[in-house]
């Protein structure tokens, strides 16, 4: 019995060396089985007033305004993949400097198969 177990435990490690092996080493192959990425978003990089949201009318009641960009950080993702990031920072109205800033927030691209 303890032998079938080691047994299923070495197909199952060997299964997800090669997945892992494939995956990354491959041309394609994540795109084929499990989708493209969804598109970046047009203006990557570039702040943005926000007015709207409900954090930006707060912020506007304390003399503040709030900037938002979508940031794309080479190569810290997992298996070295870029990730995206949502950054917010807050302007003071009268003197434009920076006030302060938010923890940045990883976003998550869907996958699309076509």
């Amino acid at each position: 019995m303890a032998a079938f177990m080691l047994l299923g435990c070495i197909a199952l490690l060997s299964l997800a060396v090669y997945l892992l092996v494939v995956f990354r080493e491959v041309p394609g192959a994540v795109v084929e089985r499990l989708g493209e990425l969804e598109g970046l978003p047009p203006n990557l990089g570039e702040w943005t007033i926000d007015e709207s949201s409900r954090e930006a009318l707060a912020a506007r009641e304390r003399g503040l305004q709030r900037e938002h960009r979508t940031w794309r950080e080479p190569g810290t993702g997992w298996l070295g993949r870029d990730r995206l990031l949502l950054q917010v920072r807050y302007r003071e109205l009268k003197s434009g400097t920076i006030h302060s800033a938010e923890p940045d927030q990883e976003l998550r691209r869907r996958r699309i198969k076509r």
